[in-house]
């Protein structure tokens, strides 16, 4: 199974510079603004992705969801693409992927508090005590010390999201939000990726990962 990840579009995407695979996978931050009219034009390139799979975990600046959550899930399920992990929506609180392997997706970032899905450590912390192993997290962003460095030795990373990688060992987990930060480690037992295609200054930089299962 490839999965292909990308996050941190922001602006409607080249459908050329995104792999083919199984299973396309979007980290949040689709939109720039979050107003409904930004929503609507990332419709058209997401319907053109030819992947079997589309998932997509919202972040802070997918206003639209938070907003309209009926309306958007609705309108995303037309373009063949699954809203994981948006709250209230908990059937999908995670999906189950062509291979059997099980994605969990968490939309929550923190110290944005005038930004979508905006949460305290201790309210994430809270929800992912009800969640079981995944084999796959998707976040918007990142675990603490993984990735999420804008400048040097400032992390903004999630303290709660490295305390459930460090007591779960999913095999792999995607993330974004920091746009700096595109790249691969691996802690503990597990791959991370950050996935953010803007740079810093919201040009479509990187490219989405590609990975084999």
């Amino acid at each position: 199974m490839r999965l292909v990840a990308t996050s941190d579009t922001h602006y409607v995407v080249d459908t050329k510079i995104v792999p083919d695979g199984d299973v396309f996978i979007h980290a949040g931050d689709l939109m720039r603004t979050g107003y409904p009219a930004d929503f609507e034009a990332q419709l058209d390139w997401l319907n053109e992705l030819p992947h079997k799979t589309k998932l997509f975990v919202p972040g802070n600046h997918d206003f639209h969801l938070q907003v309209y959550p009926g309306p958007a899930l609705q309108q995303l399920r037309s373009v063949g693409v699954t809203v994981v992990g948006l709250p209230g929506n908990d059937h999908y609180a995670s999906v189950t992927l062509p291979n059997g392997m099980t994605l969990l997706g968490i939309p929550y970032v923190t110290n944005l508090p005038r930004w979508a899905f905006n949460g305290a450590e201790e309210q994430i912390w809270r929800y992912l005590t009800k969640m079981r192993y995944h084999d796959i997290i998707v976040s918007h962003a990142p675990p603490r010390n993984v990735l999420d460095a804008p400048v040097v030795d400032k992390h903004v990373g999630i303290e709660a999201f490295r305390s459930f990688a460090k007591a779960y060992n999913p095999k792999k987990w995607f993330f974004g939000h920091i746009h700096e930060c595109y790249g691969v480690d691996r802690q503990f037992e597990t791959d991370f990726y950050n996935v953010a295609m803007c740079n810093r200054d919201y040009v479509h930089a990187n490219p989405p990962m590609v990975v084999d299962l």
